[in-house]
C-alpha cells in the first residue's frame, strides 16, 4: 500500500469505527420530514434546524445566509427564483359526483411549486383531456378557457405555456418521470415552473398558472368519469408568490490557516434519498471531524439550495474561491446498491482536471469492504452544486450523485433508504474531506505519485486518437497537487506528455470566422438562457444541463477561439460540435454573458 493510500486507510478506519448510525438516520429523517413540504416556509424551517444542529456539534461561525428570491437577480448566468409560500391547495370534482381529487395537506407533491393562487372562493370549470397540444384545433382552444386540463404530459414547460395561452383554470397532470418503474400510486414532484422547457425555477418574467400532480390511479378514475359525462372541477389554492429570501446555511470547522476545503450538499428537495441522505451524511461528517485536532485547512460546510444557493453565495463571497483548494458535493448516498444500480460519482471536468479524482476513487475503493458495499460507478463530469469546478471559479470538486430509482416522486421515502449505503457514503466523504484538510507537501507528493501511476496504467485502454489528449489532461491533474504544496509533482508527471491543445483543430471545427473569434465570458458556472428570448436562441435549448455545451463554456478561457473550443469538445465527447458551439456563444453574446472578440 502506498503512503497516500496508507494515510487514507487510517482515516477510513477511524471514521468507520466512530460512525453513529442512529444520529445520522435521525438527521436524515428530520430533514426529509421538513423538506417534503417543499415551499419557502419549509425551506426556512429546515435551515433553522440545520443551523441549530451544527451549533450543537461545535461548528463555528454558523450562519443562515439570506439569498435574494426575487425572480430578477442574476447570479452568474442564473436568475434567482421567486419565493413561494404555499397555502391550501385542494382540487375537487363537484359534478357529476363530488370527490376530492388531491389535497396538498395530505400529499404535498400534489401541488406544483409556485402554484398560482386562486381567488378566495376558488375557481370552477370543466375537466377536459388534453394529451396532444399540437392536435388542439383553434375552435377547441377557445373552448378551453376556464377549463381544467387533464393530461399525461408534464405540467411544466409546453403544457404550462399552452394552458396560459388558452386561459385555462389549471393543469392536472399524471406525468411521472420513469413511470414504468412505479405503480399507479406514484405522484411526481414538479419543481420547475419556468415557461422555458429547459428552465427551472419561476422567474418574475414567467407566466403564472395553477397546476396539480396526481397519480395515474387517480387519472384513470377521472378519465372514466369524463368519458361518461361532463365533469366539473373546483380548485381552491392559497399562498403567496413574490419577493423573499432563499436561505443557505454555512459554518466552519477551524483550521490552522485560512485555506479552505468545501463540503457542500443541497437541502430543499422532497426525497429521503434526494437529498436528505446527502445532507444527513454531511452532518455526521461534521460531527466526526469536530472531535479531531485542527487540521492545516479549515472545512467550510455549506447546506444550499441546489445550484441557486451556491451561485448566490460565491457570487457574494468571491474571496472564498481564491482560498478554497478543493471541495466535494454530496447529492445522495442512501440508495440500495445492486450489481445493476451502483452508487455513481462524477469526476472533475476535462477543462480543469485534478488529482482529487484519484482521492475520491481511492476513498470509495477502500470503503468497499464495509458491509453491504459494492464497487461504485465512476462517470465523467456532471453538473450539480459542483459548479465551482469551472476553471473560471477554480475549485476542483467531484460530485457524489445518484438520482434514486424513485427520483422526484412521493415514493422517495424512508422505506427506500439503505443504512449501509449511508454509512459507506459518509465514511468516504469524511475521509476525502479530512485528507484534503490535513494534506501537507509530503501528502501532496504522495497523491501526485499515485495519480501519475494510475494515469499511466490506464492509458493503454484509451483509443489512439484520444490518447495524447487524455495524457495531457492527466498531466494537468497531477500538476494540480502543487496547489496543496507538492514539490515533486513535475517529476511525477514526467511520463505524461503535454500537448498544444490548439493543435487539435481540424476543418471539422469551423471556418475562418470560428478560428479568429474568441468568446470572453462574464460569468462562471453553467450557462443558461434565462433572460434570452426564444427568437434569439438559434434553435438551441437551454444549455444548463447539457454536458458538451457546459464543457464548451468551461474551455472558454478568454484566449481560445471558437474553433479551438469546438476541437476540444469533439475530442472530449467523440463527436463534432462546431455548429452548436458557435451558436451557443452567439446566443450568450445576445444575453450579455459573453463578448466575441476578433483576433489575428
Amino acid at each position: 500500500m502506498t503512503a497516500f493510500l496508507s494515510k487514507l486507510q487510517s482515516l477510513i478506519d477511524d471514521f468507520a469505527a466512530r460512525y453513529d448510525e442512529a444520529a445520522t438516520l435521525e438527521w436524515v429523517r428530520a430533514l426529509w420530514q421538513s423538506d417534503r413540504w417543499s415551499d419557502y416556509t419549509a425551506f426556512h424551517r429546515t435551515a433553522r434546524y440545520v443551523a441549530e444542529e451544527l451549533r450543537k456539534l461545535g461548528v463555528q461561525d454558523v450562519q443562515i445566509v439570506p439569498c435574494p428570491a426575487d425572480g430578477r437577480t442574476r447570479v452568474q448566468a442564473w436568475t434567482m427564483p421567486l419565493a413561494w409560500e404555499a397555502g391550501t391547495a385542494v382540487l375537487k370534482a363537484v359534478s357529476p359526483v363530488e370527490q376530492v381529487v388531491c389535497d396538498r395537506a395530505i400529499e404535498p407533491l400534489s401541488c406544483v411549486m409556485w402554484c398560482e393562487p386562486t381567488p378566495p372562493g376558488g375557481v370552477r370549470g370543466p375537466l377536459v383531456v388534453v394529451d396532444d397540444i399540437a392536435g388542439v384545433t383553434p375552435e377547441q382552444r377557445q373552448a378551453l378557457r376556464g377549463a381544467f386540463l387533464l393530461t399525461s404530459l408534464p405540467a411544466r414547460g409546453a403544457m404550462k405555456v399552452f394552458a396560459c395561452e388558452v386561459g385555462a383554470a389549471a393543469v392536472v397532470s399524471s406525468f411521472v418521470a420513469h413511470g414504468e418503474r412505479h405503480g399507479d400510486k406514484a405522484v411526481f414532484w414538479t419543481n420547475a415552473w419556468a415557461d422555458d422547457e429547459g428552465g427551472w425555477a419561476l422567474k418574475a418574467s414567467d407566466r403564472r398558472m395553477a397546476a396539480f400532480n396526481i397519480s395515474n390511479q387517480t387519472a384513470v378514475r377521472l378519465r372514466r368519469l369524463v368519458a361518461n359525462a361532463p365533469v366539473v372541477c373546483e380548485a381552491v389554492v392559497g399562498g403567496r408568490i413574490g419577493e423573499g429570501t432563499l436561505p443557505i446555511v454555512v459554518g466552519v470547522l477551524p483550521g490552522q490557516t485560512d485555506e479552505e476545503v468545501l463540503l457542500n450538499g443541497h437541502l430543499y428537495e422532497i426525497g429521503a434519498n434526494d437529498n436528505a441522505s446527502g445532507t444527513g451524511a454531511i452532518l455526521e461528517a461534521a460531527r466526526l471531524m469536530a472531535a479531531m485536532d485542527r487540521p492545516r485547512r479549515r472545512v467550510r460546510l455549506q447546506f444550499t439550495s441546489e445550484c441557486y444557493g451556491t451561485y448566490a453565495y460565491y457570487t457574494a463571497r468571491p474571496e472564498l474561491l481564491k482560498r478554497t483548494v478543493a471541495g466535494l458535493n454530496v447529492d445522495g448516498v442512501g440508495e440500495r446498491q445492486t450489481e445493476r444500480w451502483r452508487q455513481p460519482w462524477y469526476r472533475t471536468p476535462m477543462a480543469a482536471p485534478s488529482a482529487v479524482d484519484t482521492l475520491m476513487r481511492a476513498a470509495f475503493r477502500l470503503t468497499e469492504p464495509l458491509p453491504g458495499c459494492l464497487a461504485v460507478e465512476e462517470r465523467a463530469h456532471g453538473l450539480s452544486d459542483n459548479v465551482l469546478c469551472d476553471p473560471a471559479a477554480g475549485v476542483p470538486m467531484p460530485t457524489i450523485m445518484q438520482a434514486p430509482w424513485t427520483w422526484h416522486t412521493n415514493l422517495d421515502d424512508w422505506t427506500q433508504l439503505d443504512p449501509r449505503s449511508i454509512r459507506r457514503g459518509t465514511v468516504a466523504v469524511t475521509a476525502f474531506v479530512r485528507w484534503l484538510a490535513e494534506a501537507g507537501p509530503a501528502d501532496a507528493d504522495a497523491l501526485a505519485a499515485d495519480a501519475a501511476a494510475e494515469a499511466v496504467a490506464s492509458l493503454g485502454e484509451v483509443a489512439d486518437e484520444r490518447r495524447a489528449f487524455i495524457a495531457d489532461r492527466a498531466r494537468a491533474a497531477v500538476l494540480w497537487t502543487e496547489r496543496l504544496g507538492a514539490t515533486q509533482a513535475a517529476a511525477a508527471a514526467r511520463p505524461l506528455e503535454a500537448i498544444d491543445l490548439a493543435s487539435l483543430v481540424s476543418e471539422a471545427d469551423g471556418g475562418e470566422d470560428e478560428r479568429h473569434t474568441v468568446p470572453v465570458r462574464r460569468f462562471w458556472g453553467a450557462p443558461t438562457f434565462d433572460e434570452i428570448p426564444l427568437a434569439d436562441r438559434e434553435g438551441l435549448a437551454d444549455p444548463r444541463w447539457n454536458g458538451p455545451l457546459t464543457a464548451a463554456t468551461y474551455w472558454a478561457d478568454g484566449r481560445r477561439s471558437i474553433a479551438e473550443i469546438a476541437a476540444l469538445i469533439r475530442t472530449e465527447f467523440g463527436r463534432p460540435a462546431a455548429d452548436r458551439v458557435a451558436r451557443l456563444f452567439r446566443v450568450l453574446q445576445r444575453g450579455g454573458l459573453v463578448s466575441l472578440e476578433r483576433r489575428p
